[in-house]
């Protein structure tokens, strides 16, 4: 900030006598910003003199010119821009430019890698705890492109110090550098800060939150925009050198002792000013005299100069602490004795303690000394108390984030660095997690995880483990055998078997998530802030090698069939005696005794589907005879029969009902062989099409014939057209073609008396509209298997729409995207076939699930992200995001931008392109199976819809998430919960939301329960502030206990009362909805 340059600065760069044009105009800018938010540079020149005096002496010695290695500490992303541009500036302290080795991760960050390998950076695998090859590869190539020796920077603490602790040196480093062969000289730096720029970012990390991926993302963007406007002060900065370490290629090397030696030289050189005192002063409640005098005392060293005032101390205890923590090492051989566990977090290196005489040791040391052991004792008496009333409030082995989440709740005024520091003491938690490759396929005694293997048709050679195991002692169970399984889909997750998210961790440590298979856009590409976007939303650390339970249980058992070999003949005489259209394996009981929900799910992955009844038998008729034959069979032998389409539900809708309510045996009727379309009339625009065909299919079929369904919904690749009718499903495509109930004209279904139908309008044909009476068509739409089965429908199609595109829209908060979406609901027939609103959690969630983004694709987001962060009205802690379909003609889709750009403008929405739109679209159908990933890693999650009337939708939203996190707080469960809205169809009178909820239940008692009760009262606020029960994913028996605070007794019995005048022994007995 004191920097008054006599001429030009860029003219100053470009004159420099050293360094490439990158590097020059590297040196410009950073000039500009180190003037901006360092009131001064102090160099000590002196220092620098020892390294030309150790060159001339190792080259009289060794008649070679040494290497030259630059080891600075390493507090800040500062450190090796501000040596880097010290050796840039001043060439007269005789040192080159170096090669700043940094961590290949730095390498892949858009933009800034590119600058760095361009200024001549190398790059280095961090935690490889031996000479990684590569590097020493890199090593050799670097020093034979010098004509005369080689400058490298390096920090051998390998990683910046959360806290300004100094970090135990590392060795791989200089293992390499001695292989490559050559005499050095190793030149310890110290680069002493009174503020770090991103000092409140890594105490954040100190204090126990998760480490942000390296990227070039808003937030760097908007602290460059604050530096340039002259926000940020970090005060002085001093650099200094301390007497060079020479290591030759002849001698024998101890490199820990080495790096030791470095850093001692390194501690020796640390300065403190009155900034740092002060905080001390704050934090042990000491007068600023008598830490001076201690420090005095123990031969630390102050800043040169006058004092400058230029700081004023940040609010945050932690932080406070970190300033002080800059001169800690100068304290911790007093704990040695007294405190060693604490004597080594003061300083990490420290091996030879310095002998000070134990009494008396100077009444301003024993001062300090005796604040600090109140304050560490403080912390670990807090520690205790929060574990034990963690425990008595059921969690057995509390975690370490779950203690300091509780702590942090408590407003302790002991910081939570130091409660952080006593949990990683106590329960061993310092230990980094080893890089690995998480994908090998294992049961629960391995450690590592591919979370989607999957049962397929395969022999019994397959090596496949068998997902259950044939209990010894319980006669009445069986094993399921996966050879049983039919279809391409997974059990126990989400989606198809060659599809789903793997974790990566690579040689830096990071965790990158990988979707497996090639069905996807996302397929096969690395999303590396995933992980960290959980671990920042929820608190909780993530451990790739610690996995809930494996996907393969280890003993899990389900009842056996009450059906006997006769009533299997008599089911098999009904398919033509096709034996393989008739199961009862257990695999396949189980599949159709479950549908998709999170409690279906765990009891799945945990073995307990013992705990739920399952379907007796399962049957695949392909035709209406053959259903109405199995009805006939089921009313004479007293069975009961359950629907299945796709089994998608989220409802609990397929599930059997108890045998206290259900008594008799219950087949599960699967109708997806029942998947042809009858006939198409072109000209009416209708097509006949049996019930049992999957949305995919029937989207396929169509396509190949010039015709779209206008449905589809998120589960469209496996919920069936039956299954759309029995819950009254909708489609995120409703704004253009409507929802189910407006695109299917006629249906057919078999019921216990025969064929129901109505409205015959001759060959090939639909009345478009009757008047009489009741229609079966309402009486079957939402009935969810309790009047029949649907065994056809007739349907409206389209022509397939001549153009389809994309749009997304960035607006300021969701408050705007409400009024964004709800003018958009008064274009009528002009609304665009799709168009959702998500809220900042879900728009966030939503880039971390991008890949690295490369070519033009960087350039727009870095656009975007400039853009945004110069824009005062929009933050990307605020932001929401509209993404939108269009499908029509050219004209109509022109003409509904045209409108929607006027509406974006009005509500200050930033347009973010046509791939961003098409991109969200895409990551529909992947990003459901991330529900069944997260589950792997003690995550539990799901989502719940509802209507809402425009006039309620702002409140209910804020009601409904607070309430979430009131029922998590008030358990006292880990970390904190993620939950998020999407607001989908739009209507005249309201619109539907999608609410996502997830939480973490890693040493939760009945986790499943738990969140079943906490989704129970979100829905709760949901009807208590207006909204429906469900706008489309049905009651099923999950939600059936609110239907009777949502419909009159009266109707209840009306249809209990028509029921049962024409299913008179409850056939249908599957006790859905009101019927329950």
């Amino acid at each position: 900030k004191n920097h008054i340059p006599l001429t030009s600065d860029f003219w100053w760069a470009l004159t420099q006598p050293r360094g490439n044009y990158i590097i020059r105009l590297l040196g410009w800018f950073l000039l500009k910003v180190f003037a901006r938010v360092i009131t001064e540079v102090t160099v000590d020149m002196d220092s620098f003199v020892l390294l030309a005096r150790e060159k001339e002496r190792a080259l009289s010695t060794h008649c070679e010119r040494p290497h030259v290695v630059l080891i600075p500490t390493h507090r800040s992303f500062f450190d090796f821009l501000l040596l880097s541009f010290v050796c840039f500036a001043l060439p007269e302290i005789g040192v080159d430019i170096p090669h700043i080795a940094a961590i290949d991760e730095f390498s892949r960050i858009p933009i800034l890698g590119y600058l760095a390998k361009a200024a001549q950076a190398i790059f280095l695998k961090r935690g490889i705890g031996k000479a990684d090859p590569d590097l020493s590869a890199k090593l050799i190539e670097l020093k034979q492109h010098h004509t005369d020796t080689a400058t490298i920077e390096v920090f051998i603490e390998g990683k910046r110090s959360r806290d300004r602790r100094f970090v135990k040196p590392k060795t791989g480093f200089l293992r390499c550098l001695a292989n490559t062969g050559g005499d050095h000289i190793l030149l310890p730096v110290c680069i002493s800060y009174e503020r770090i720029p991103e000092q409140s970012a890594l105490t954040s990390e100190a204090d126990g939150a998760s480490r942000d991926c390296l990227r070039l993302n808003t937030s760097l963007l908007s602290w460059l925009k604050s530096v340039f406007l002259g926000e940020i002060n970090i005060g002085r900065v001093h650099i200094t050198a301390s007497d060079p370490v020479p290591m030759t290629s002849s001698s024998e090397t101890n490199f820990v002792q080495l790096g030791e030696i470095l850093q001692k030289r390194q501690k020796e050189k640390v300065l403190v000013s009155s900034f740092h005192i002060n905080a001390g002063a704050k934090v042990l409640g000491l007068h600023a005299e008598t830490i001076r005098a201690a420090l005095l005392s123990v031969g630390c060293n102050f800043w040169p100069g006058q004092e400058i005032d230029s700081l004023t101390l940040p609010q945050s205890l932690s932080e406070q602490w970190t300033i002080m923590l800059q001169y800690s090492h100068f304290f911790a051989p007093f704990f040695a004795k007294s405190h060693p566990h604490w004597c080594e977090w003061l300083d990490p290196g420290l091996h030879e303690a310095i002998i000070y005489p134990e009494d008396p040791i100077g009444k301003d040391i024993s001062a300090v000394v005796s604040a600090l052991s109140a304050q560490f004792e403080a912390a670990e008496q807090i520690f205790e108390d929060t574990v034990q009333l963690l425990k008595s409030k059921g969690f057995s082995s509390p975690q370490c984030g779950h203690i300091i989440q509780y702590v942090s709740e408590s407003n302790s005024s002991t910081p939570l660095l130091l409660v952080n520091a006593v949990a990683c003491m106590k329960l061993g938690e310092f230990k980094s997690i080893e890089p690995a490759c998480v994908t090998s396929h294992t049961t629960s005694t391995s450690r590592g995880f591919s979370f989607r293997k999957r049962f397929r048709n395969i022999s019994s050679a397959s090596p496949v483990q068998a997902l259950f195991h044939q209990s010894t002692k319980k006669v009445a169970m069986e094993k399921i055998d996966s050879a049983n399984f039919r279809d391409s889909e997974s059990f126990g997750a989400w989606g198809y078997a060659d599809s789903g998210f793997v974790v990566e961790v690579n040689q830096e440590g990071m965790k990158h998530v990988k979707m497996k298979g090639n069905r996807y856009s996302i397929s096969g590409k690395s999303l590396p802030n995933v992980v960290s976007f959980f671990e920042k939303a929820t608190k909780i650390k993530i451990d790739p090698l610690k996995v809930a339970f494996p996907l393969i249980p280890d003993d899990p058992l389900i009842h056996r069939s009450d059906l006997d070999a006769f009533d299997i003949e008599k089911l098999e005489e009904i398919v033509n005696n096709e034996k393989q259209r008739i199961s009862t394996s257990a695999l396949d009981r189980a599949r159709h005794g479950t549908g998709h929900s999170q409690a279906d799910m765990f009891m799945i992955r945990t073995g307990t589907l013992n705990t739920i009844r399952l379907p007796d038998a399962v049957i695949w008729p392909a035709d209406e005879t053959e259903v109405e034959a199995l009805i006939v069979l089921s009313v004479r032998e007293s069975w009961c029969l359950i629907p299945f389409g796709g089994g998608t539900n989220v409802s609990h809708s397929t599930r059997c009902p108890p045998k206290s309510l259900e008594p008799r045996p219950i087949i599960s009727v699967d109708i997806k062989l029942m998947d042809r379309i009858l006939w198409i009339n072109e000209e009416d625009g209708v097509a006949h099409v049996q019930a049992g065909i999957t949305g995919k299919c029937l989207a396929s079929e169509m396509e190949l014939r010039g015709y779209t369904i206008g449905h589809e919904p998120d589960s469209i690749e496996f919920s069936t057209l039956g299954g759309w009718i029995a819950t009254k499903a909708s489609g995120m495509k409703r704004n253009k073609y409507g929802n189910i109930e407006d695109i299917v004209k006629d249906v057919r279904v078999a019921g216990p008396k025969g064929m129901i139908w109505q409205n015959k309008s001759g060959k090939k044909s639909v009345h478009g509209r009757v008047s009489t009476g009741i229609d079966l068509l309402s009486l079957m739409l939402g009935s969810e298997g309790g009047f029949g089965i649907i065994t056809s429908a007739t349907i409206k199609v389209w022509p397939m729409p001549e153009c389809k595109e994309y749009e997304s829209l960035i607006l300021p908060c969701f408050e705007d995207g409400i009024r964004f979406v709800r003018d958009v609901a008064k274009m009528n027939n002009l609304k665009p076939a799709s168009i959702r609103l998500l809220d900042n959690e879900q728009f966030r969630l939503g880039k971390a699930m991008t890949s690295v983004p490369r070519g033009l694709q960087l350039i727009q987001n870095a656009m975007i992200a400039f853009i945004g962060s110069m824009q005062s009205t929009i933050s990307m802690h605020s932001a929401v995001c509209t993404t939108i379909s269009f499908e029509g003609s050219s004209s109509e889709i022109k003409l509904q931008k045209q409108i929607i750009g006027d509406i974006a403008a009005k509500h200050g929405g930033i347009f973010s392109g046509s791939r961003i739109g098409k991109a969200g679209y895409d990551l529909t159908f992947a990003i459901a199976y991330l529900r069944d990933f997260a589950m792997t890693y003690h995550f539990l999650a799901e989502s719940f819809e509802t209507f809402v009337p425009w006039s309620r939708l702002e409140p209910l939203v804020k009601a409904t998430k607070e309430r979430i996190h009131q029922e998590h707080k008030s358990r006292s469960l880990p970390g904190l919960p993620f939950v998020s809205c999407r607001v989908t169809q739009l209507y005249d009178e309201g619109a539907c939301v999608y609410f996502y909820f997830c939480m973490n239940f890693e040493n939760v008692s009945k986790p499943s329960l738990v969140f079943a009760e906490i989704e129970a009262a979100a829905r709760e606020e949901i009807i208590a502030n207006g909204g429906s029960l469900s706008h489309h994913h049905g009651v099923g028996k999950l939600r059936a206990p609110f239907m009777d605070g949502v419909n009159s007794k009266c109707f209840k019995d009306l249809l209990l009362s028509f029921k049962r005048s024409f299913d008179e022994k409850n056939t249908f007995g599957v006790r859905n909805g009101a019927f329950a």
